[in-house]
């Protein structure tokens, strides 16, 4: 039988990983958001960035060029790779919370 002790330690895990879930999905909704604006601001830049490619007619790699530059500049996968990583660790945190 379990001890007093023992439920009372797995009363503060439980709370402990509780917190951590709730601390995670805050993080998830902050990036979320912000991949939204970035999805906004990507929108702005691709009607800027055909504009200026019809004026310039570049060619595909000169194009292809710019695209990486665009997107290096906005970061978008280091982003996304955050994101990523926060949902992994919400996701073993509910499992954790479920067993």
């Amino acid at each position: 039988m379990a001890t007093l002790a023992d439920v009372l330690k797995a009363i503060k895990d439980l709370i402990t990983v509780t917190e951590k879930v709730r601390d995670n999905t805050d993080r998830i909704v902050k990036l979320e958001e912000e991949i939204q604006g970035l999805k906004v601001e990507m929108g702005g830049l691709r009607g800027e960035f055909r504009a200026f490619r019809e004026e310039s007619r570049l060619s595909n790699a000169e194009l292809r060029g710019d695209i990486k530059v665009i997107l290096s500049q906005l970061k978008t996968g280091e982003r996304i790779d955050a994101l990523e990583s926060i949902v992994r660790e919400h996701i073993a945190a509910c499992e954790k919370a479920k067993a």
